[in-house]
């Protein structure tokens, strides 16, 4: 029962984004540290510990993208490598997360049903925090430019104050809700849960959410409901023709002043970086301190978020772990793409299309490591492999 109320913890902290933080440190990567040692001390001391198979090539990831940095930390001073050093920390423990998820559902301690609804709830309380938001502060160019946030205008960022994160965490859920749907279980609950999702997902504005719910009800039309590729379609129509500003998103796209150049910039300078170091990398989230050395970031922008990063999830992994530790990543996607593809699993159709839209959604922002994101990615991953 404790084990659970962590799991509650962790979910409730995480759903705070932002508003978790405490001087330096959030309260989710805290409960997230808490609830896995006592989830697999729990598992290992009942002796029914299980290891869920598509976590097998993460592990021999974050094995990799250890050497890595162990192999760079001669570059960087002790304070950038312990930075490092805990960020990889953070992102075994999100790991760690999903697997004792994947044993909670493998003992019976929750329920495939139970997770989506809990992970329902996280969306739905999202939705009303970034409605409040959109009344209080419809403006981040208010906020101190030295806190590092981007100067969103009238869009939902709700906790995370980023409506490209936030749009990936509720494509994510609605990718779970439409699993349940499909099957049959299209109860009043679900269906409201659905519809206000995916207002909230239109209100981010966030052209790369938006391409992975494109990706999310294109499969599931061309698998299981054809009648979604056409309602699909007409809401696009519907909303690109009837609200202007989604067209200014769209067209967007082409204009100089546009965020999607920044992200060409961004693509770019981690290409660059990953063909100086394409054998080691530069060390597990080491990148900012990379990027200083190459004079991509100056003065002003060091400490900003997005420095630390790349706008792209998988040119992030080749950077900062090397070819080898990108192959071991993509390989862990497909495995578990494949084998949900040629399973006959009832909720397959959410890992087919969860997969190919995170990877497509990745390539603009890097949601593979965002930790809301980690903590719903690995735990549907894990437990998906359980035809429960």
């Amino acid at each position: 029962m404790l084990l659970k109320y962590l799991l509650f913890i962790l979910l409730g902290t995480l759903s705070l984004g932002q508003f978790a933080r405490v001087g330096g440190y959030y309260l989710f990567d805290i409960a997230a540290a808490v609830f896995s040692f006592y989830g697999v001390v729990l598992f290992l001391i009942n002796k029914n510990l299980k290891i869920p198979k598509y976590s097998v090539l993460f592990f021999i990831f974050s094995l990799l993208a250890g050497v890595s940095l162990i192999l760079n930390l001669y570059r960087y001073s002790s304070a950038e490598g312990m930075t490092a050093v805990f960020y990889l920390v953070r992102f075994v423990i999100y790991l760690v997360s999903g697997l004792v998820v994947y044993n909670m559902v493998a003992s019976k301690q929750t329920t495939r049903h139970q997770l989506e609804k809990y992970f329902t709830y996280s969306a739905l309380f999202l939705c009303g925090a970034g409605l409040v938001q959109l009344i209080l502060l419809p403006d981040f160019s208010v906020l101190d430019a030295s806190l590092g946030w981007d100067p969103h205008k009238n869009r939902v960022a709700s906790t995370f104050f980023d409506p490209n994160f936030l749009g990936a965490y509720l494509v994510a859920t609605l990718t779970m809700l439409l699993g349940s749907v499909s099957e049959g279980k299209k109860d009043k609950f679900r269906i409201i849960s659905l519809v206000v999702i995916l207002l909230f997902i239109f209100l981010t504005f966030s052209r790369s959410a938006w391409a992975m719910l494109a990706v999310v009800i294109f499969i599931f039309g061309l698998f299981k409901q054809r009648k979604l590729l056409f309602l699909g379609l007409l809401l696009a129509f519907l909303a690109y023709f009837l609200v202007p500003r989604v067209q200014t998103r769209i067209s967007g796209i082409t204009d100089p002043a546009d965020s999607a150049r920044f992200r060409l910039v961004s693509w770019k300078n981690a290409i660059q970086i990953s063909r100086d170091n394409l054998i080691t990398g530069v060390g597990f989230n080491a990148y900012r301190y990379v990027q200083k050395e190459y004079g991509f970031l100056t003065v002003d922008n060091i400490s900003s978020r997005s420095g630390a990063g790349a706008d792209s999830s998988l040119l992030f992994v080749l950077a900062t772990t090397g070819i080898f530790g990108a192959l071991v990543f993509a390989a862990a996607l497909a495995f578990t793409f494949l084998d949900n593809i040629f399973s006959k699993r009832k909720y397959r159709l959410v890992i087919v299309s969860l997969i190919p839209a995170l990877m497509l959604e990745s390539l603009f922002i890097n949601s593979f490591f965002y930790p809301q994101m980690m903590f719903i990615v690995y735990a549907v991953i894990f437990s998906s492999s359980l035809d429960i």
